[in-house]
């Protein structure tokens, strides 16, 4: 007979932080990445903000692979379909230990960035979460349904930020999307940019302008 278990275990998890963390940061985030990507890579497009007023927290997915093959570069994923719930238990888990180490103890303004693949992510996480939070940035990415139906996103403060460009989610399906969000009772404002699937720096500067002078 085949029986299938689950046992919880230790994991080794990276994170990559820009900026000083010090009693002049205004503001820090905690930012979850997209599909395939890395912290250390990631992390660089948030240099364009300043390293004495910012502090930016990029905790690495915790499944890698390979992107192409068995070798060569490598990329993160927060989750795939296989034992889905029990990999969203494990980073709400994580995001929570992050936040402990790095954002907890700071009297700065906090913000939440998820792009792409880390919108879902980092939106299960704000529903769950007991830490407080203010602004919540869902960039280039769709909120789940699960999470729209509960409501709780209506704690924070959301921007949804997405460009014209974008081969993951075209016009017409920005559109249908916001419209999903409005229909669900969800408050949000949004921000469209020139350009594609990507964070760049001239809306990011936008976003963190608005969330110091909030």
């Amino acid at each position: 007979m085949i029986n299938q278990h689950a046992i919880t275990t230790t994991k080794t998890a990276k994170v990559i932080t820009y900026g000083n963390l010090t009693s002049n940061t205004k503001l820090i985030w905690l930012v979850t990445h997209g599909y395939g990507f890395l912290a250390q890579y990631f992390v660089n497009k948030f240099e364009c903000l300043d390293p004495n007023e910012h502090f930016v927290v990029v905790p690495e997915a915790l499944n890698r692979f390979y992107i192409d093959g068995l070798t060569g570069k490598v990329g993160a994923s927060w989750m795939t379909k296989e034992e889905r719930q029990d990999e969203i238990n494990d980073y709400i888990l994580y995001l929570d230990k992050v936040y402990e180490t790095f954002c907890l103890h700071s009297n700065a303004k906090k913000a939440v960035l998820g792009f792409s693949q880390g919108v879902a992510t980092i939106s299960r996480w704000l529903i769950q979460t007991n830490y407080s939070v203010k602004n919540a940035i869902f960039w280039a990415g769709s909120i789940p349904e699960e999470v729209l139906t509960t409501k709780k996103l209506n704690n924070y403060n959301n921007i949804f930020v997405v460009g014209d460009e974008d081969n993951f989610i075209p016009k017409d399906k920005i559109e249908t999307l916001l419209a999903n969000y409005r229909n669900s009772g969800l408050t949000f404002s949004q921000i469209f940019y020139k350009g594609g699937h990507n964070i760049l720096t001239q809306p990011l500067i936008e976003v963190a302008t608005q969330l110091i002078l909030s």
